[in-house]
């Protein structure tokens, strides 16, 4: 097992572009039944840019928190609510792993509570905002309380990967945000699991 890196983060971002495009259909069709926004018909052109930008670098010459700091300019050159609401996020997971090359679970968890923090702050810009910033607060809550109690990073985010699948008892299904943050997080999970 290795240490997260650049690397790691890189085959991150490259599993969530798989991720929602295996997805695509069933968010643009949940899109289309909820009537508002175009979540998921941008979802999946967000993560093929953000992929095709990171593709061309040089992983030892960037450090984790630059790469969530790319991610968050390509997503500011595409148009749309969700590009902005996740450049935003991704902008503050930057800025928790500002500078750090190899990072533990600990780094990460503070990455994932500024994501899950920047939804929240942010939920009114996005048609289902208030879903996403749900499912991201209850994800970051479990995570947290995982690495509280000495988890690894995988632990950290199967725990993380449960709450944000939990469905509360007399909640409708998911909808197109809830399902693209579930996925995002699923994707985290499947991606680092095997580093720590």
């Amino acid at each position: 097992m290795r240490n997260t890196d650049s690397v790691s983060i890189f085959e991150m971002f490259s599993e969530i572009a798989v991720a929602i495009n295996e997805n695509s259909h069933r968010l643009v069709l949940l899109t289309d039944k909820e009537g508002r926004g175009d979540h998921g018909a941008v979802t999946p052109d967000m993560f093929d840019a953000i992929e095709a930008e990171l593709a061309g670098l040089e992983p030892s010459e960037w450090t984790p928190g630059r790469y969530f700091d790319l991610a968050a300019e390509t997503l500011l050159t595409i148009p749309g609510v969700a590009p902005r609401l996740y450049a935003s996020a991704f902008r503050r997971a930057g800025s928790a792993l500002m500078r750090k090359r190899s990072i533990l679970a600990e780094d990460f968890g503070s990455a994932f509570a500024a994501m899950a923090t920047s939804f929240r702050d942010h939920a009114e810009r996005e048609p289902g905002g208030a879903e996403i910033a749900v499912v991201w607060q209850r994800a970051a809550k479990a995570y947290a309380m995982e690495s509280a109690a000495g988890g690894k990073l995988s632990a950290c985010l199967q725990a993380a990967t449960e709450a944000a699948e939990e469905q509360p008892a007399g909640f409708p299904k998911p909808g197109a945000g809830e399902l693209s943050s579930i996925l995002v997080i699923r994707a985290m999970r499947d991606a680092l699991s095997q580093e720590n």
